[in-house]
């Protein structure tokens, strides 16, 4: 145990020893309109830090209904309350109207008169008047949140999403992208061939799909002085058959070019990507 503390307060968690029994009431207090209670009895008991206790009894209440959720109260949540008639304005208390019990906060209005105010719009607060029969059982000090379980099927499209993710390669900057296309210029000796640079760097996700004109001027901006560069128009034209698709996909027997033409696309693209993957160190 002073193992397990001392590796508690390393990381910066403020760990306490629950070492104290607080009873757990079998009759819940109602976050909604009040309701007459069961027999009153003691549940199931929790053990709580004996530091967290004040001198006044308390015990656990379970809270059931919405109309405090503004205030952070879920159905579900065990309610730590201190059982004392020194309620004050402002507190959230456990109160009996008329033999009904309902959790709201205790206010005063400017006129003076006491009300039970619910943290919901949807519900209306209670006018406390002198013929109610109105006994505040307890005030609430503190909160055991229910724990809430994700579904098994939520964690593995989490799961899959990370993986997914992971497996994505890395987008090329928009600088690498103007260096690969400088590096590779030079085994550019038609216009036309343009296009296998622009569709390798379109499967990598260098260059937007299907935006000629776009990777022209940026040709053009990059290496000015290249005696072939590429047209939109023409670079176009060849974005058909297999052309149409991923490198990995061409297909000599599907191309608009064919045999040593289809092989010099092919090298220049497969060479486009394999600078692409030493830039972003693939």
């Amino acid at each position: 145990m002073k193992e397990i503390l001392g590796l508690l307060n390393a990381a910066g968690v403020n760990p306490q020893l629950c070492n104290y029994k607080l009873h757990v009431s079998s009759c819940p207090a109602m976050c909604g309109l009040p309701t007459m209670p069961g027999d009153d009895g003691y549940g199931e008991d929790m053990l709580v830090p004996e530091e967290l206790l004040g001198f006044e009894p308390e015990l656990f209440i379970p809270a059931r209904g919405d109309s405090m959720a503004g205030a952070g109260f879920a159905d579900g949540d065990l309610l730590r309350v201190r059982l004392s008639v020194s309620a004050r304005d402002g507190d959230i208390v456990v109160a009996l109207v008329d033999g009904m019990a309902t959790l709201k906060v205790l206010f005063s209005d400017d006129e003076g008169r006491r009300w039970l105010v619910p943290c919901n719009e949807r519900y209306d607060a209670i006018l406390l008047t002198a013929e109610d029969n109105v006994r505040i059982l307890g005030t609430v000090v503190g909160v055991e949140k229910r724990v809430v379980r994700a579904s098994s099927g939520d964690c593995l499209k989490a799961i899959r999403r990370t993986v997914a993710r992971r497996q994505e390669p890395s987008r090329p900057t928009q600088a690498q992208v103007d260096t690969v296309i400088e590096a590779v210029a030079a085994e550019v000796r038609n216009g036309r061939q343009w296009y296998a640079v622009y569709r390798a760097l379109a499967d990598l996700g260098g260059v937007a799909e299907g935006c000629f004109r776009e990777f022209c001027e940026r040709v053009a901006r990059v290496v000015p002085g290249h005696p072939s560069l590429p047209v939109s128009k023409e670079l176009g034209r060849l974005a058909v058959q297999s052309f149409r698709k991923r490198v990995a996909l061409w297909d000599a027997s599907d191309a608009p070019v064919s045999g040593q033409r289809f092989a010099e696309y092919r090298r220049i693209a497969q060479l486009t990507a394999a600078r692409i993957s030493e830039s972003c160190g693939r």
